[in-house]
């Protein structure tokens, strides 16, 4: 099913709700955009240990404060 969505005065458009939960998108995530063939590719950047290596510095920090962080939900 396609979404017919409106690009603003600025150039954004908004991604249904529906699209980001599926893909666990929240506020501040990464996403990739590339042209291929005349169409706009939109990837979602998957966060990885580079990407997060020493943030923490040399605080004690616990794995679900990091999860929660970074948008992890729990699937508890």
């Amino acid at each position: 099913m396609g979404y017919i969505v409106t690009v603003d005065e600025r150039g954004r458009i908004v991604i249904p709700k529906e699209i980001r939960d599926k893909l666990n998108l929240k506020e501040g995530s990464k996403v990739e955009i590339n042209i291929e063939n005349g169409r706009i590719i939109i990837n979602v950047k998957k966060i990885t240990i580079d990407d997060i290596y020493g943030i923490a510095g040399k605080e004690s920090v616990k794995i679900e404060d990091i999860e929660e962080a970074l948008g992890f939900e729990d699937n508890d």
